[in-house]
């Protein structure tokens, strides 16, 4: 087999993580259970419309990502117009994306109760240092593969993480679970093994990285390091030992793993959104498939925070097998591919070729409105219609 350039790398990173996003964006929040009762087993793009009559704002067009590939486009317009993370322009963006047309908090999508509070505390002059949630939440590991793909040498991968994560998260396990997804994209773009070692260096990455964050100047601003300063890398060191597992002894196995890490409510399965339980379950479905396709297929019908585990393990698979083993159904049914795959040229063409990349802002409101045009009517959800973009 030829081998994979690193550009097909860069550009499997992003589009992987767009892909992964849309895939499990409308299933966010359902047991595997439920998923099979609506679907089956899912193997392309839904919209959601079977499984959330009730509740539209949870529908998705086909093929659209939310907001977890959204705040990764914006972060790699933020380093590749800067060349580093501007931790203050990387707000404004937020800010410039909330206050456009749309609903639901402008042009962002599927944003939690969390990101609100945090573009409230911006808009009211709060310093993007300070603005951070002190939940552990997993948006900052969603959005960060960019910084992974930026940064060659693992030494400089803290301070870029942070000022990338800070503005949303505070919690240290959500600070070191960003880590972890971001020196695994670093590893599996620079072309190294996908064999179980990756998990114990994996391990060692971070918990280097949670040892430095004081010392790098974040003392003051991280909070919960007393308590659970190590959570990420021991929780990647226990999914190592869980490799030889099936899945239904490993899954439970990272789940009681994290709860020992204080997750609040307790994780019933590890493809909840607390970093010590889905970043560990990404991984492990990715060392134990052999396909982009089937680790996707794998995690996106666990259910749970399908959206942000797609998101996750897309990214470090597609750095991993590269651009062309993402099926072509899914690249061709990418809403954006286009948008995406341009941001991957110039992260790989630096010094990058900024010319044709789409205004973020713009894209994100001509979809939203493209959306909105073919959800069904509630008369046609009334007669059980499934609606133009249902799953064929």
């Amino acid at each position: 087999m030829p081998e994979t350039s690193r550009t097909d790398r860069v550009r499997g990173c992003l589009l992987g993580l767009a892909v992964g996003d849309a895939l499990g964006a409308p299933l966010e929040g359902l047991t595997a259970q439920q998923i099979r009762t609506h679907y089956g087993k899912v193997r392309n793009y839904v919209d959601g419309v079977q499984a959330w009559k009730r509740k539209p704002y949870r529908w998705r067009m086909r093929g659209l990502y939310s907001d977890d590939t959204q705040q990764a486009l914006a972060l790699c317009d933020v380093m590749l117009r800067r060349g580093a993370v501007d931790q203050g322009e990387l707000a404004g963006l937020y800010l410039a994306m909330a206050d456009a047309e749309g609903p639901f908090l402008g042009a962002h999508r599927g944003v939690g109760r969390s990101f609100r509070q945090v573009v409230a505390d911006l808009r009211m002059g709060v310093s993007p240092r300070w603005s951070g949630q002190i939940k552990p939440g997993i948006g900052a590991a969603m959005r960060i593969a960019p910084v992974g793909l930026f940064h060659d040498d693992p030494a400089e991968l803290l301070v870029p993480v942070m000022e990338a994560s800070l503005t949303t998260h505070r919690d240290v396990r959500s600070l070191a679970g960003a880590l972890a997804v971001a020196h695994g994209v670093r590893r599996m773009a620079a072309g190294e093994a996908r064999d179980p070692g990756l998990l114990l260096w994996l391990a060692a990455d971070v918990a280097r990285d949670e040892a430095r964050m004081a010392a790098a100047g974040y003392a003051d601003v991280v909070t919960a390091v007393d308590t659970h300063g190590r959570a990420v890398s021991k929780a990647l060191a226990h999914a190592e030992t869980l490799l030889d597992q099936p899945r239904e002894r490993a899954l439970p196995a990272m789940a009681e793993e994290a709860n020992r890490h204080g997750a609040e409510p307790d994780c019933k399965r590890p493809t909840m959104g607390f970093p010590p339980a889905c970043i560990p379950a990404c991984l492990y479905v990715l060392l134990t498939t052999d396909s982009f396709e089937e680790a996707m297929l794998e995690m996106i019908n666990l259910g749970g925070d399908a959206d942000t585990t797609g998101a996750i393990l897309g990214a470090m698979a597609g750095a991993h097998y590269g651009v062309d083993a993402i099926p072509g159904r899914w690249l061709d049914g990418l809403q954006n591919r286009d948008g995406v795959e341009r941001r991957a040229l110039a992260i790989a063409g630096r010094p990058a070729d900024l010319a044709g990349i789409p205004d973020l802002v713009a894209t994100e409101i001509e979809l939203n409105a493209r959306e909105r045009a073919c959800l069904p009517s509630p008369a046609s959800l009334a007669r059980g219609d499934r609606g133009a973009n249902s799953v064929i």
